[in-house]
Formats: structure tokens, sequence, C-alpha cells
């Protein structure tokens, strides 16, 4: 009977081992880069535009900015490839409920709503997901009871270490887990009584700014809320670059530079320079690349992001409602 005991409990320690294991592996790999695709590609031809996701209003940051950068500059291929972004198909109820249940384990028969703008929501006692048709993404939010009260003491959360555990951990088994998926960040929101994990994504071992999943947990070590954005891409075309010299000159002075500050008035300096490329959040049609600056300011540590392509090959906000607007005009000739 000890014997068997001993057994049970060698067994149960060899598993949380693995587990364990398991989890460091997957943080762990951060940097594998992923096998660059099989080209030649076509590169954009004089006079070829792609749409400048910087280029709306609504995205455009105008304050004043004045960085420095004491160099070198790093050295940047001539061309980085674009990728085209695989609209999803087939999304039906039964797609969007067998995922639910498949990542999370809402009941199949939870009521589904369609409050539109191609939203689909499964509501349950104590969860609501949330898919978007139009890009595939998808969140699962926790619903707060009444009179939940959150700690803004830093000290009462899981520490950094293990909220990075926690959140791998549900990412591995829930099947969360893609290839090229590699920690990012960890940010202390508990002024909203959460701290945020970011897990970003891999291109031709590229990171990405923006996509990927990420995780909120709770004071109580509690995941709260998941969102994963991740939709399909291809290969497409080449694209021309500006040089990290040429992009550093366009951050103090372009209108279309996307700064995260927290005043309006940004007076950094650029402690690192790299080429990511741009998963945006909203549907549009290409992952293309972009310069993300590293820097610190009297704020703290921020970032700031430059559109990597050759201004000749962009088609900017006002070039695009333009040719909207044309459409109808064109059509009734």
């Amino acid at each position: 009977m000890v014997n068997k005991k001993l057994v049970i409990w060698i067994v149960a320690g060899v598993l949380i081992i693995l587990c364990i294991a398991g989890v460091i592996f997957f943080l762990s790999q951060e940097e594998e880069a992923i096998p660059e695709p099989e080209g030649p590609y076509p590169v954009l031809a004089p006079g070829e535009k792609i749409a400048d996701p910087l280029s709306s209003p609504s995205i455009s940051v105008g304050f004043k900015r004045s960085f420095r950068y004491d160099g070198p500059f790093p050295k940047t291929p001539s061309k980085m490839l674009v990728y085209k972004i695989v609209s999803p198909q087939n999304i039906t109820d039964d797609y969007v409920r067998d995922l639910a249940e498949r990542h999370f384990g809402i009941p199949r028969d939870t009521p589904l709503r369609r409050p539109g703008l191609g939203l689909y929501w499964l509501r349950t006692a104590t969860h609501l997901f949330e898919l978007d048709s139009r890009t595939g993404s998808f969140n699962i939010l926790k619903i707060k009871e009444k009179g939940t009260r959150h700690s803004k003491n830093r000290q009462d959360y899981p520490s950094g270490e293990e909220c990075k555990k926690i959140a791998a951990e549900f990412i591995k088994n829930r099947g969360l887990l893609e290839v090229g998926l590699y920690f990012g960040s960890i940010g202390d929101n508990t002024s909203s009584g959460v701290m945020s994990l970011g897990f970003g994504r891999l291109i031709n071992g590229y990171k990405t700014w923006e996509g990927g999943i990420s995780v909120d947990i709770d004071q109580y070590g509690e995941i709260v809320r998941v969102s994963k954005r991740w939709q399909e891409i291809v290969p497409w075309k080449m694209a021309p670059i500006k040089t990290a010299e040429q992009a550093f000159k366009e951050l103090n002075k372009d209108p279309r530079a996307f700064v995260m500050a927290l005043h309006p008035r940004t007076n950094g300096k650029v402690k690192e320079i790299t080429l990511r490329y741009h998963f945006p959040l909203t549907p549009v049609d290409y992952v293309q690349p972009v310069y993300y600056f590293k820097y610190t300011s009297p704020s703290g540590d921020s970032y700031a992001v430059i559109l990597a392509i050759k201004a000749e090959y962009l088609k900017s906000y006002e070039e695009i409602r333009k040719e909207t607007e044309e459409k109808p005009t064109s059509r009734n000739k």
C-alpha cells in the first residue's frame, strides 16, 4: 500500500514538472524565427499604391514632437515583403458556437445574438464571448458582479513572473497557441483592476505591432479578459522601404507618425529602432512593415511608429476617400 502511494506521488510529481517545463519552454521561445517564405515576389510597380493605415484622421497624432537619437542607425533591407490578409470565410452560427465551446467551454445552447457590424455575441451568466466576422478576431470578457471592487495596490496582484505563467498556461491549455507567438509585454493596469499581458506575433522573423493575443489578470490571479487577433495572411509583393535614418527624420515632422504618449508634447530619447510588421486591429487588406521606435521620456518608456514603405507607394486617406466618392459618379456615366 505504501509503495502504491509512493508511485502515485512520483507520477503526480513528474506530471507537474512536465507541465511547468512546458510553460517555461513556451515563454522561452519568444525570439524563434519563422522560416522566410519562398520567393521571388514581384515588386510594387511605379505608381502602384497601397492604403496608408496611419493617414486616417482618427489615427494621426498632431502634437509637437522632439525626439533625439545618438545612433548608429541600424542597417535595413531596401525592400520588404507585404502580406495580403485573407478574409475569413464561412463564419456561421455553428462556427461561432464551436469556437466558443472549444476554447472557453461555453455551452452550445447558449443564446446567440448578432448586434450588428458583423459581430456575434454569446453571453452566459459569467462571461461574454464576442467574435468579429470581418476579421475572425474574438475575445471573452468576465462579467463583473455588481458592487465588485478592486485594489489599486500593485502588491495585491500576482508578480510579473506569476502573471506570465498564468497567461501562458491558459493559452496553451485552451488551444490558443500559435506558431510564431512570443511574449511581448506586461503592463500595470491596476487602476482598472488588472495586470495586462501582450503576446505578439512573428511574421517572417519580424515582430508585429498590434495583433496577437492579450490577457488581463485580476488581483486573485484569475483571467478576466482574453483577446485573439490572428488573421490568415499570404505573401503578396515586395515594397521599397525607407532607411532607418529617413524614418527617424520623419518621426519629428510627419503628422502621420503614431506616438504613444501620456502628454501632449513629447520630448524623448530613442533607445532602439527596429523593423516590425503592422498587424492592424481594424479591417484592412494588407500587413505592411513599419519602423518601431522605443523611446524614454520624463513620463517613462513608450514607443512610436512610422510606416516603412516609401511615401510614393502609399495611398493617403484623402486619395481613398476621393476614389470612394467618385465611384458612384463613374457608374452613372
